[in-house]
């Protein structure tokens, strides 16, 4: 895969913590940045398996995902049905 030049723009004592932090872990800066966004998808990636079924359909619906048929009130009646049970 063939790299691609990025440029960001942080305060200096940003950069010089990035440079020591790279030299601590005998890497370099764009090293550290890759496996930074390599754990910031991991980590966001766990925290979505981690929710509730519910949650996860209602963020699916707020980004467009649900079906169009999909009605919350049947949805939440049966996380409710089997959390407490029938009524």
């Amino acid at each position: 895969m063939a790299a691609t030049r990025l440029a960001l723009s942080m305060d200096e004592s940003v950069v010089e913590r990035a440079r020591r932090l790279a030299e601590a872990r005998n890497t370099s800066i764009s090293k550290l940045f890759v496996s930074f966004v390599c754990i910031m998808e991991q980590q966001a990636d766990a925290d979505w398996q981690d929710l509730p079924p519910l949650t996860k359909k209602a963020l699916g619906l707020a980004k467009g995902c649900a079906s169009p048929d999909w009605d919350y009130r049947t949805e939440l009646a049966a996380e409710l049905a089997g959390k407490y049970g029938e009524s």
